[in-house]
């Protein structure tokens, strides 16, 4: 399997569109790149060479575990990312910051990171928080060997428009500070009705394809989409008022995209190059 190295890594990155200066969400697939050298922290440090000091880099942190959990209790410092490897590096690197959300928060490196993470209300995906940020900051997108099926931040789109298969619903929760207290957390969440076949947010992916916005290339064996929040909330607003089942899955698959094979482990699909590829034991 051919090796992938830091430069290598910076150099796709760099003609994909991600420039010196930027703040970029990463949603990832360690091992939809192949073998890497050094692993996820050899990734990390191309992707903050490529921002340089002037850009932020930022990832999900999710913790869906707290969800399964009756009066769960949120460890901001403590509790590892359960989105992949690369996020983990990330949220314990030195000087990244960390939003407090019981199942959504994010972590963020770089000059914005603390405006970014500063304050993440009672619903993941409001204006009081991160991901509402990224759109007011002008952020990209960047999709590293997953589709656009994990793409977290459609969820921004639906919630303005208050889809109708969605309805609202409290969590009881605490979070605990880093000298060990613990207090309320108020969580809302916005959770499918019964009966909802699952969102395909391909859909609004290939129309970002299709109409210029999303650029895709590739970074080692994964599939590399990127596109700016702006444009994704703005053309999904646009659809939905025509479309209102512009995000959910309505057929027996999803919509496929252009590029790439997509595998088919639900919930940890990747978007890559060649399936034989894919890296094993890796996240």
């Amino acid at each position: 399997m051919k090796l992938l190295t830091q430069e290598q890594i910076a150099s796709e990155l760099q003609k994909l569109g991600i420039q010196a200066g930027s703040i970029v969400f990463v949603h990832s697939s360690l091992s939809s790149m192949g073998y890497v050298e050094g692993g996820a922290d050899t990734v990390v440090n191309a992707i903050l060479s490529v921002l340089s000091s002037e850009g932020t880099l930022v990832v999900p942190t999710f913790t869906f575990s707290h969800g399964r959990v009756a009066n769960s209790v949120f460890d901001p410092v403590r509790d590892s990312s359960e989105m992949g490897r690369i996020t983990e590096v990330i949220r314990t690197r030195a000087g990244a910051r960390r939003s407090c959300h019981l199942l959504h928060s994010v972590a963020a490196l770089g000059p914005h990171a603390t405006e970014i993470t500063a304050v993440h209300g009672p619903s993941a995906w409001a204006a009081d928080g991160p991901f509402w940020k990224l759109y007011e900051l002008d952020a990209h997108i960047l999709m590293l060997g997953v589709p656009y099926l994990r793409c977290t931040f459609f969820h921004v789109v639906e919630q303005l428009v208050q889809v109708r298969y969605r309805r609202w619903r409290e969590v009881e929760a605490r979070v605990r500070d880093a000298n060990g207290n613990e207090q309320s957390l108020l969580t809302f969440v916005y959770s499918p009705k019964p009966g909802f076949q699952g969102n395909d947010f391909n859909k609004l992916g290939r129309l970002l394809e299709d109409r210029g916005p999303a650029q895709v290339g590739a970074v080692g064996n994964a599939v590399a989409r990127l596109f700016r929040a702006r444009d994704a909330l703005e053309i999904g607003l646009a659809v939905y008022r025509t479309d209102p089942l512009l995000f959910v899955r309505t057929g027996n698959g999803y919509t496929t995209l252009p590029n790439g094979v997509l595998t088919d482990d639900l919930h940890n699909e990747k978007s890559v190059l060649d399936a034989a590829l894919i890296y094993p034991n890796r996240l």
